[in-house]
């Protein structure tokens, strides 16, 4: 992978110190070249650190002659991703990003309304200029969560947003002792205790809170000075302020520090008081030398001071907070030597150059590879499909952990909670339209999405979304989807129409197979595999077990409502008060709620004991609920795979084809019709199970094995699909 990277390259202080962090961690990891627009120390600096790196110079801000040589060194040189960092390389970005095939994306450094606060002129012309660039920008990355969410405030799209806190580069250092250091400065410090601020001489970075702490302290301890090393335009100001507040004695402005590790190693504690921040280095270049850091408590800061942990918070412009601060640690020396060694600790495990370059390269696999859109029936709470869901992004994670993925979904919140993925509202039609115009494939499945037993609506929205991508010229995969029943002429006519311009077909039983032929889909590429949700694995939570208490003597109730209740409830509830009689204890296991507990309601009333699983739990604990259970009567398909999956012994009730199918593979003394249920029927299937526990399981394991190795396929053809259509084939 080929990372192209641009900045001003006039740069000082943090951007200066990431960029040398991040290229020094990313050079041995990718093929990185660094592009600066002035010429200067930067680039020198750089260089040393043994970084490629390329000065295009650029006359002036409006200089766009550097974008040609950019496209041209791009191109030449293959280049697949360019980062830029800060107002001038996002602009030159914007006109290169439509000159050459690769992926742009930018570090949000700062609040970019504040860049050019200080300056009338740059703030109107630069700041909105760089604000349009912005928006263009293919990604992004935030230095810190607040940052992220600053930008998703403003109108980002957060889906196109990651969070990389920065890292420090800790390489050994030749760092002037202290006594040198401040006799070299003209400090009286003998018997001092030292207080330090190291930032720019600006508003946002608020000496002021600094220097009004420092006149509280000083009313109370006459040992402690404080030093300022900075410069910038409110100098005049805080030399003013020192004034007004009669700290000329004991406050010292030491002017720019080219050296910043010999003015933390100098000082007792470090300081930082901005009103807002991204994630200062500063904190972390006094953390590497384990000292005491007391910060306001803005931006990205919380993430590496701790409270009381790793250093102390303050609320911006509580002066009063932060001198009390002070005082506390100067008194106590312990405590100063406890908070920087659990400074230093936390930034060794979590924010060193080497994991933020690991976390970047990670980005650059993740903003390259494919897109995928998964059209599906997801975020209705119903266990089956989410399920399917999970299955189905566990398959292609596995495969492929930088696949991009998105997802149709009535719930968009719970289904990037829960699984990790971007989501997009399925009823938000121009949201679904923009969203397959970026992707590269769309999977459809798996589940019964094509059928009109339930209603026509359902099979005309799958079937819009598939025509949908096709007009936008994306491949589409039908994923180990079950199709029929489709009783209605012109339902099978698209259906037949749209099916045969996918690219490709997986059914996950030779009935849909069948059916999708009669009504003449001719399509070269069908393949018979399986239900996806036999690749899950069940988890190893048996709290859940314990709570219901599901033992051998448990049998697993999951029914649905049915247009003939009555009949169902009376003749279930009959069954199962006999089973109880019997010894049994009866735990209902609704699989969509609330449509499901609703019936289960309905029939526990009829029982002498029960209970029900009113809590909506993940597929992998309703498994585990069924590994010590007796056996389950199940009404829903995926109940019925579940116990498969587990080897579980189970009952079928029979209600549509889907389910009629998946029962074929077992004796019809356990395949009850619906419409047909009753008490003799169903006693007649349980001692069935108990007469033949044996070959049942034997014949659940061998079904099992077979289906697990087919259901990992789906996701196998899908990336090859992928992957032809990357190499033009």
């Amino acid at each position: 992978m080929k990372v192209l990277h641009l900045i001003s390259g006039g740069d000082t202080g943090g951007a200066k110190t990431h960029i040398i962090n991040l290229l020094c961690g990313l050079k041995d990891k990718v093929e990185v070249k660094l592009v600066c627009f002035i010429d200067g120390p930067f680039a020198e600096d750089l260089k040393k650190h043994g970084i490629d790196v390329e000065v295009i110079e650029q006359r002036s801000r409006f200089d766009f002659s550097v974008v040609n040589k950019l496209k041209d060194l791009i191109e030449s040189e293959n280049y697949e991703i360019v980062h830029s960092h800060g107002a001038r390389a996002n602009l030159i970005s914007y006109f290169l990003k439509k000159k050459v095939n690769a992926k742009f994306i930018t570090t949000v450094h700062s609040d970019y309304l504040l860049d050019f606060k200080d300056n009338f002129y740059k703030n109107i012309v630069f700041t909105n200029l760089n604000k349009f660039a912005l928006k263009r920008f293919d990604n992004y990355i935030a230095v810190s969560d607040s940052f992220k969410d600053m930008l998703v405030s403003r109108g980002f799209d957060k889906d196109k947003i990651f969070t990389i806190y920065n890292g420090i580069f800790l390489e050994d250092r030749a760092i002037k002792d202290k006594e040198s250091y401040l006799t070299e400065k003209n400090i009286a410090y003998k018997d001092k205790f030292i207080v330090g601020i190291l930032a720019r001489l600006d508003k946002v970075k608020d000496h002021e809170t600094f220097l009004r702490a420092a006149r509280e302290v000083s009313t109370k301890d006459k040992s402690v000075i404080f030093l300022i090393a900075g410069d910038g335009q409110d100098k005049e100001h805080l030399l003013s302020l020192r004034k007004e507040l009669d700290l000329e004695d004991n406050v010292y402005f030491l002017g720019n520090e080219e050296h910043p590790y010999d003015f933390l190693n100098a000082i007792d504690i470090n300081v930082l008081c901005s009103l807002s921040e991204s994630f200062p280095y500063v904190i972390m270049e006094g953390g590497s030398l384990k000292k005491a850091t007391i910060a306001s408590k803005v931006g990205g800061i919380p993430k590496i001071i701790l409270d009381g942990e790793t250093g102390k918070l303050f609320e911006k412009q509580d002066y009063k907070a932060l001198a009390a601060h002070i005082l506390d640690l100067k008194n106590n020396a312990d405590e100063r030597k406890k908070l920087g060694e659990n400074l230093y600790n936390r930034i060794i495990d979590n924010f060193t150059h080497i994991k933020m370059a690991e976390k970047h390269v990670d980005i650059y696999k993740k903003i390259v590879s494919k897109k995928i859109i998964m059209s599906g029936y997801f975020g209705f709470s119903n266990s089956g499909d989410d399920a399917i869901l999970k299955s189905i992004i566990e398959s292609f994670k596995s495969l492929d952990p930088y696949l991009n993925i998105k997802v149709l979904s009535k719930d968009t919140d719970l289904t990037e909670r829960e699984y990790g993925v971007a989501a997009v509202d399925r009823f938000k039609f121009f949201d679904v339209r923009k969203s397959l115009k970026a992707a590269d494939m769309l999977i459809s499945g798996g589940g019964s999405l094509l059928q009109d037993k339930t209603s026509s609506r359902s099979i005309w929205y799958y079937l819009l979304i598939m025509k949908l991508a096709k007009r936008y010229k994306k491949k589409v995969f039908v994923y180990s989807n079950g199709v029929g029943p489709i009783n209605k002429r012109f339902n099978r006519n698209i259906t037949r129409r749209v099916l045969n311009k996918v690219d490709y077909i997986t059914l996950r039983d030779k009935d849909s197979y069948d059916f999708i032929k009669s009504i003449g889909v001719n399509n070269p590429n069908i393949k018979v595999l399986s239900d996806p949700v036999f690749n899950l694995k069940e988890a190893s939570d048996e709290s859940v077990h314990k709570k219901f208490d599901i033992n051998e003597d448990t049998v697993l109730v999951s029914i649905r409502s049915w247009m003939d209740d009555e009949k169902l409830i009376a003749e279930l509830s009959k069954f199962l008060n006999y089973l109880i009689d019997e010894g049994k204890n009866i735990v209902f296991m609704p699989m969509q709620t609330p449509r499901d507990t609703t019936i289960s309601e309905k029939i526990a009333a009829n029982l002498k004991s029960s209970k029900i699983i009113n809590e909506k739990y993940p597929v992998e604990i309703l498994m585990n609920l069924m590994k010590n259970a007796d056996f389950i009567v199940a009404m829903r398909l995926h109940a019925m795979i579940y116990a498969i999956h587990q080897n579980l012994p189970f009952i079928g009730l029979s209600y549509d084809p889907k389910t009629e199918t998946l029962l074929k593979d077992f004796d019809e003394s356990i395949n009850i019709d619906v419409d047909e249920i009753s008490y003799d029927d169903l006693l007649k299937a349980y001692k069935y199970i108990k007469d033949n526990r044996d070959s049942f399981i034997s014949n659940l394991s061998a079904i099992n094995e077979e289906n697990k190795k087919k259901a990992i396929e789906a996701s196998k053809l899908a990336l090859e699909l992928l992957e032809d259509d990357a190499n033009g084939h």
